[in-house]
């Protein structure tokens, strides 16, 4: 089974976050120079999440783990990117959660207004105050997708 688009443009996240993470990349590419922070999705349409949600739930995927656990991920909502750090040395990802956790201590996303789902997602960075963005979603702009 084929996964729907996945989209990685940063247009696509509301500005809220769309902001506050570039201004967060601008500080990981200033403090920690040998390493590349490339973004691989930004929102997701309910077909992609459904197709993610699936994993490890349904078949063909009951061989898997499961990769996400909700039908109502921030992605859907543009407050929520996933990233993947790249050594620019080699160009290898880098996926050690040490790595990750080095990185976050480094440059701390909650001081730029997001958080991390640890310990199941580091790739994941998502607005801090995504609940309430949400229910304010009206006066905000917010499109759930």
């Amino acid at each position: 089974m084929k996964s729907p688009p996945v989209i990685k443009s940063m247009a696509s996240l509301h500005p809220i976050f769309r902001h506050t993470l570039l201004t967060w990349l601008e500080a990981v590419e200033r403090e920690v120079p040998h390493v590349e922070m490339r973004v691989t999705e930004t929102r997701r349409h309910v077909e992609r999440q459904a197709w993610l949600y699936a994993q490890g739930r349904e078949a063909p995927f009951l061989n898997v783990p499961a990769v996400t656990w909700t039908m109502d991920s921030r992605h859907r909502w543009g407050l929520a990117a996933d990233l993947a750090m790249i050594r620019k040395s080699t160009g290898e990802a880098i996926w050690e959660v040490s790595s990750w956790q080095w990185l976050y201590r480094r440059v701390n996303p909650a001081d730029y207004g997001m958080r991390h789902i640890a310990p199941a997602e580091w790739l994941h960075l998502e607005l801090r105050y995504a609940d309430e963005a949400i229910r304010d979603a009206a006066e905000l702009g917010l499109v759930h997708s």
